[in-house]
């Protein structure tokens, strides 16, 4: 159950147990009723930001990482080799390259 279940349930529980929300008791259950109500729509429209934010972020990171690709290429290196052996390589991290351009060598 989310928060604006429980609190739906809650608020059914409280009207089924058909309070006087004319006592004082009764104004200061309805009134918590109305800020639990209000803050669980602040949580869930909060919670659906955070989820765009999150499928924003992966989508960066793909992008990012076809940049990294086209900038780096794949490391020459296999696992086991020693990319400080790489001759026609400079910065290789064992993943990613950065090949010497024809200028630099």
């Amino acid at each position: 159950m989310d928060i604006k279940e429980k609190v739906s349930h809650l608020m059914g529980l409280i009207e089924g147990m058909e309070y006087d929300l004319t006592t004082k008791e009764g104004r200061i259950i309805a009134e918590i009723m109305d800020i639990l109500s209000d803050m669980a729509d602040e949580i869930a429209g909060i919670n659906e930001d955070v989820d765009t934010l999150y499928d924003y972020a992966d989508e960066l990171d793909e992008d990012l990482g076809a940049v990294e690709s086209e900038l780096y290429g794949e490391c020459c290196c296999d696992e086991d080799d020693e990319c400080a052996d790489c001759d026609e390589y400079d910065n290789c991290d064992g993943e990613n390259c950065i090949k010497f351009s024809d200028d630099e060598e």
